[in-house]
């Protein structure tokens, strides 16, 4: 076997890849897991008429100053 055979069937095995990927993404099976995880980045955020969440300070330790 020499280079330029193993060049061909990395190739090859880059270009089933690809294929594979592609038609993985491409799913229509797909669609609704791909779209729920397009509103993750949304998730913690509140929705459109909702009060905002107040955080409350962390509580001082007995005895400790106050600035």
């Amino acid at each position: 076997m020499d280079t330029g055979m193993i060049r061909g069937l990395g190739t090859l095995v880059v270009l089933v890849a690809f294929v594979g990927l592609a038609l993985w993404v491409f799913s229509p099976r797909r669609k609704r897991d791909f779209d729920e995880a397009t509103q993750l980045p949304f998730a913690d955020e509140p929705r459109h008429g909702d009060e905002p969440s107040q955080e409350k300070a962390p509580s001082q330790a007995p005895g400790s100053k106050q600035p």
